[in-house]
């Protein structure tokens, strides 16, 4: 059968033409999967949280997000959660009791996003404004069935592969012959950090190791002075660190915490927490900053519960003023938490969606693969 010269032409015109349209659709479905991706964590931040810095402020970095969403958060085994398993759930995709660190219902360990990061090659980092301890990086960083176990968590720590570490808690480092040590044991896990990174205690020496990639910069035997005291931001923190993280080609994981929103809402101090929310929302522009210029960078802002049941009662938008709050409790409340996210995959975020979809959806970008939970 023989064929006219323009049907042939036309045949490979559509060839070309479809073969051009597959290599477009791969590619297009490639870019829906980050290369780096920023997780930023309010801890204790609702809606009235938002509501009050926005008065105070005006305008704030939570409002360069088109992508929005509410999350549930009970634990597998209460309604009110607390951080340990809220973020056990961000970091691994599973819902746990309260008080585990990515440990299952059953105390097996669960696969952590920086676990399939390193995996991959990437960087990982760590920033927060509570010791590095602490409930919600512990989940990151390590495994246990009780978040009070800080030593062992130290430890663990101290032995992970861990790239950048930024926030306080050297007193679980030191031995107990310190002063202030928490330790009740002679190890010195400032020492063991050291063999595998350079370290600073104080907040003066971050811009003298800007070149390195790797640092662990533990700025406070607890947690890191307030907001209103501290002569470094949290933005700066972020900043520095996605600075060190993003020298690896193979892209990079961080998580940046908020820790003391949580710690003002359970005082009822209102000022403090405006302080604290201001500071938070410096740091995620830090970070939408890089992800405007680095197209393969997903950014993540949520929290892991909400704290002190917070309203705003008076103010003036003119004046950004918030005149009076009130708090429902001390505690957590089983209320929706907000969700913003920009970038590659981000649209998978919008809606309302419980705390473990979050943490699957952050796991299943960053190895472009559905898991089956």
């Amino acid at each position: 059968m023989t064929f006219p010269l323009g049907f042939l032409k036309t045949s490979r015109l559509f060839r070309i033409g479809l073969l051009f349209a597959f290599l477009v659709l791969g590619c297009a479905a490639d870019n829906e999967y980050p290369e780096n991706i920023i997780l930023f964590i309010g801890d204790g931040m609702g809606v009235g949280h938002i509501t009050a810095a926005k008065i105070a402020r005006g305008n704030i970095n939570l409002e360069r997000f088109s992508v929005m969403g509410l999350v549930t958060t009970h634990s597998a085994n209460r309604l009110i959660t607390e951080s340990a398993a809220a973020a056990t759930a961000l970091a691994t995709g599973y819902k746990t009791n309260n008080r585990a660190i990515s440990v299952s219902v059953d105390q097996e360990p669960l696969k952590t996003l920086f676990e399939y990061a390193k995996e991959q090659g990437k960087a990982i980092g760590v920033v927060v404004t509570s010791s590095v301890t602490g409930a919600t990086p512990a989940v990151f960083l390590a495994h246990a069935d009780d978040r009070r176990q800080q030593t062992d968590i130290a430890e663990q720590i101290a032995n992970s592969d861990i790239d950048v570490l930024f926030g306080g808690g050297w007193a679980y480092f030191v031995p107990a012959t310190t002063e202030g040590s928490k330790r009740e044991d002679q190890k010195n896990l400032l020492a063991t950090l050291e063999t595998r990174m350079p370290l600073i205690l104080t907040g003066d020496n971050l811009s003298a190791h800007t070149d390195t990639q790797k640092l662990a910069a533990l700025l406070a035997p607890g947690g890191l002075p307030k907001a209103a005291d501290r002569d470094y931001s949290l933005s700066r923190l972020t900043q520095t660190a996605i600075h060190i993280l993003s020298k690896n080609r193979n892209g990079f994981v961080l998580m940046v915490e908020g820790s003391q929103i949580d710690w003002a809402a359970h005082n009822h101090d209102q000022q403090r927490l405006i302080s604290e929310l201001i500071d938070f929302d410096d740091a995620v522009g830090a970070g939408i900053d890089f992800a405007q210029n680095n197209r393969r960078t997903l950014i993540v802002v949520t929290a892991d519960h909400e704290a002190g049941g917070l309203a705003v009662h008076g103010g003036s938008i003119q004046n950004r003023q918030v005149d009076s709050t009130a708090f429902t409790t001390t505690g957590h409340t089983a209320a929706m938490v907000p969700l913003f996210a920009y970038g590659p995959g981000s649209t998978r975020f919008s809606g309302i969606q419980d705390n473990a979809v979050v943490g699957q959806t952050l796991n299943e970008l960053l190895l472009k693969k559905e898991i089956n939970n």
